[in-house]
Formats: C-alpha cells, structure tokens, sequence
C-alpha cells in the first residue's frame, strides 16, 4: 500500500509514472512472495518440531545416542536464535536495497522487469529501502533456516537409528522426515517462481518470448529440486544397509518357517488338522511382507511423486505467460490434441 499511494500521488502531483509500478515482479514480491516466505518458514517450524519429537518418542534413537541427538537439536536452536545471523541477514538486505537505489543492481530486484532508473521518485525510494530489504530479509532467513534443518538431518543421518524394515512407509518408518523438506520447498519455491514469473511478464511485455527464459527456467527448477532434496540423501546409505539387512533376517525366518511348514504338513502329512489352519495364512502373510514392504522399501525418503509435486509448484506461476503468449481457445485446442495422441 505504501508503494502504490507513492506512486499514485506522485503521478498526481507531478505526472509521473512510476516504471516499478509496471514491474510486475514487484508487486510479486510485495503481495506473494513476502507473504508465502513467512508461512514457508511457519510450516517448517511446525513439521520440524514434529519430526524431531516422533524420532525420540518412537524410539528411533537409541537410549544410547540420545545425548548425541540433544547435541544436534541444541546446535540447531542456538543457530536459530543467534542474534548475530539475524543481524548480519538485516544489514546484508539493507545493503542490496541502497545498491538497487543506487543503480548497482536492478532497481526491482536481482529478477526485475526494468533497467536502470535514473529518476529517483518517493516510491522507488520506499521499496529500495523498506520493501525490498523487507523481502530480502525473509527470503535469506528462510534460507538460513533451511541450512539449518538440512545440518539437523545431516546429523541425525550419523546417529545409528533404529530403523523398522518392514514398516508400512516403505521407508524404514522414517519417512515423515520428508514432509518438512517437502512442505517448505513447495511453498518457497513457489514464491520465488512467482517473482521470476512476474519479470518474466513485464519483459513479455515489451517484446520478450516466452522461449527465451526456458534456459533459465529449466536451471532455476534442477536448482529448486537440488535444493528440496539435497538434505534428505545422507540417510540413504542407512536405509539401504536396513533393507539389506533385512532381506538377510527375514530371509533366515521364511526358510525356517517353511521347513518347520514343510515338516509338518508335507513329511509328517498331519492332514487331520490341515482345515482351518492359521499356517497357510502364516505362509501367504509371510511372503507378502517380503514382497509388499522389504523389496519395495526405498532408499531415498523422497520419491518421484514428490519431485513431481515440487515441480507442479514451480510451473503454476508459468501458467498466465503461456496465456500472454497464447489465446486461450487455441491453448485448449493444442491440449485436446495432445490428449487425442497428436504431436503438435
């Protein structure tokens, strides 16, 4: 509201038009991706709290490692209530803001619609000075609290889990370690699409195609996925040693099992009692578990679902270009013949 009454006024007073009220990535920044960055670092918060609190309670670690656990929870929360950080994060987007006022940088921002400005209007100097530092600040915060919990997963990665094979998660029973990765990655990143979007737009508005930033797309997605995922590979290493593991233990109790069967009904031919028996269904539950839960469990807490989802988070801002550059009757007709089987 600030920025837009500036604007206005001076365009009143003195009849000017204000060039980053036409950066569509501004208001991006100010109205989405300010908002969206606060809720991403809420949602981290939360389903962090929650994570760490199931690994103890459900007796994942160890009594054991336990202190070494506390250790790597304690580290993270100095690091999250360091003054320092949060000072150096305040000075770091004060600094780009007067570099933006300054002409160093793009005036909207290091993704901008706009060149260089040499007019310095109330508007602009409000967003060089209180928007944009506003931005940057919750985005290297959010990022800064990213590293965070990506250093608490590296450590619990090193801590020996105990980690249950056969349970229904496919991942060791620790695969609600993914959903705060997963839940802030979308949303972050989002917001951070919808500010690339938004400059995108404004130079499609003078002329640009849509063509042209699929490079930088495409490096911006790889980027984003990297970025989501990166922290939850160290415990790979961990969750295939327990499916091997257990394809070795599981594997010495299905041959016993099955020989004591054999013994029983086929050499001993204890026929009486074979209607009504729980060992068939002993038998049949013992291959399923081997089948459904140890050979489908999954070395990665992430999926292709999931890098899917991300992606689909990224690509929903890209959707109104495709419209700037494509009516939507002949957009729809191209999708129709995508669906029927055509090329084009």
């Amino acid at each position: 509201m600030p920025f837009a009454l500036l604007a206005a006024l001076d365009h009143g007073l003195r009849g000017r038009v204000e060039p980053l009220a036409g950066d569509l990535s501004v208001h991006a920044r100010l109205l989405i991706a300010v908002p969206l960055l606060v809720l991403a670092e809420v949602v981290l918060d939360r389903l962090a709290r929650e994570a760490v609190g199931r690994l103890a309670g459900e007796g994942f670690v160890p009594p054991g490692a336990l202190p070494r656990f506390r250790a790597v929870l304690a580290n993270a929360a100095r690091l999250r209530d360091s003054r320092a950080a949060e000072a150096l994060i305040a000075f770091a987007s004060l600094a780009a803001g007067a570099a933006a006022l300054a002409g160093w940088l793009d005036p909207g921002g290091l993704a901008s619609g706009v060149g260089v400005l040499a007019t310095v209007t109330p508007a602009r100097v409000w967003y060089a000075l209180v928007g944009l530092p506003a931005f940057h600040f919750l985005l290297w915060r959010a990022l800064w609290r990213w590293a965070i919990w990506a250093r608490v997963l590296g450590g619990v990665a090193r801590l020996p889990l105990r980690l249950a094979a056969t349970h229904p998660d496919r991942r060791g029973g620790i695969a609600f370690l993914e959903r705060p990765s997963l839940a802030f990655a979308v949303v972050a990143a989002f917001a951070a699409s919808c500010v690339l979007c938004g400059a995108w737009a404004t130079l499609m508005l003078h002329g640009a195609r849509l063509s042209s930033f699929e490079p930088a797309f495409i490096a911006f997605a790889v980027a984003g996925e990297a970025l989501a995922f990166a922290p939850l590979l160290p415990f790979a290493p961990r969750l295939f040693l327990a499916r091997r593991a257990a394809r070795h233990e599981y594997g010495a109790l299905a041959t016993d099992y099955s020989r004591q069967f054999h013994r029983r009904w086929i050499e001993r031919r204890e026929r009486e009692r074979l209607l009504g028996t729980p060992d068939l269904q002993s038998l049949a539950d013992l291959g399923n578990s081997w089948r459904e839960l140890i050979d489908k469990m999954s070395p990665f807490l992430f999926s292709a679902r999931d890098a899917a989802a991300l992606l689909v988070a990224m690509l929903l801002p890209v959707i109104p270009l495709l419209l700037m550059e494509t009516p939507v009757a002949q957009l729809l007709a191209r999708l129709a013949r995508l669906l029927a089987g055509g090329t084009r």
